[in-house]
Order: C-alpha cells, then structure tokens, then sequence
C-alpha cells in the first residue's frame, strides 16, 4: 500500500470523518494539520485551496468521498 497522507484543519467534520474511517478500516496513515506553517507548504504542493485532502502515492483526493478515496487506493496499490 502506499503512503496516504490526509491534509485536515481542527475544526473541519469532512477531515474528522475521513480520520475517522481511514482509523476505522486500520488503513496507515500521516495527518498533516494545515494550520501550521509546515502543513501550509506541504498542501501547496497539491493545489488545493481547502480541506481535507487526502494524497496516495502521487494521487491526490480533493475532498472526501469514500468511493473515490477506496478506487484511489485500490488504483495505488
């Protein structure tokens, strides 16, 4: 599997759900909060103007939808 790597902010309930599934199905993964500089830099890389991201391999998720995020990973692995 590769690396997945979920770009949240504190209070955002899409990124909660999307931590909570990804910790639910015992999938490994990195969470990048965006509010920090680091964070900031990081989901520029991506292009992305909001929250969550979730990025596979080179594959980047612009939001969070379970069918897509699993054809995502099934498409990475």
């Amino acid at each position: 599997m590769k690396r997945i790597t979920l770009f949240t902010q504190k209070h955002c309930a899409h990124c909660k759900d999307a931590q909570q599934y990804m910790k639910t199905k015992g999938y490994p993964f990195r969470l990048v909060d965006v509010a920090t500089p680091q964070g900031r830099k990081e989901l520029s890389r991506t292009d992305a103007r909001s929250v969550p991201v979730i990025k596979i391999g080179d594959s980047v998720l612009m939001g969070w939808d379970i069918t897509k995020f699993e054809q995502l990973l099934r498409d990475n692995d």
